[in-house]
């Protein structure tokens, strides 16, 4: 029987989950010890790890700074991998998130875990954008448009960007984005962190 996508998106809402236990756990920290430091409160944690609620990118982004890991590691479980694994991300097995409050969804393309270097597929649903609150962490984002068009805002600054169009800039100034076209738009979408690796 074909998964829906309700299906898919409380499968992967229970491996987010899993895996935010698993690194809690891991790092010998209580809820609220990972509470304090994340400034994410216990009955949120303790929702997200049982799976019953989707954090925002925000709390992803909160979560990964207080547990000192990059973002790719709440996409799959840090198992070994071995041969092609380690250099290829086959389309079919793409790890991917989804954002359904703000219209977004995040596919990891990096086939590398722990480097300081990620790489995602970013889509966007019309009206889709990066949520209230802009983001800043240490390092650089650069990226492209595959299709569609979209406001990034660095800073004070917004940029109007469509299919074909390229962008790098310092993440430590704050930035979010939204989608400007009335279809999906796509963007490739990479983030050197200077926080890990």
């Amino acid at each position: 029987m074909k998964q829906t996508q309700d299906d898919l998106n409380a499968e992967t809402l229970r491996g987010i989950g899993d895996r935010i236990r698993a690194l809690r756990t891991g790092k010998g920290l209580t809820l609220s010890a990972l509470s304090k430091q994340s400034q994410v409160s216990v009955a949120m944690l303790s929702h997200i790890e049982r799976g019953r609620t989707s954090p925002s990118i925000k709390v992803l982004d909160r979560l990964r700074i207080a547990l000192g890991v990059p973002l790719a590691d709440f996409f799959s479980d840090a198992e070994p991998r071995t041969g092609e694994q380690n250099v290829v991300t086959r389309r079919h097995k793409r790890p991917v998130l989804y954002f359904d409050a703000v219209g977004l969804t995040k596919e990891l393309l990096s086939p590398e875990r722990n480097s300081e270097l990620e790489f995602f597929l970013l889509k966007l649903d019309p009206g889709g954008n990066s949520g209230p609150e802009p983001f800043h962490r240490i390092g650089e984002k650069c990226g492209m448009v595959l299709a569609g068009r979209f406001e990034l805002m660095i800073g004070e600054h917004y940029h109007e960007l469509e299919t074909g169009d390229a962008f790098q800039f310092d993440s430590s100034q704050p930035h979010s984005f939204r989608n400007l076209a009335d279809t999906e738009t796509q963007i490739i979408w990479v983030i050197r962190s200077r926080e890990f690796g």
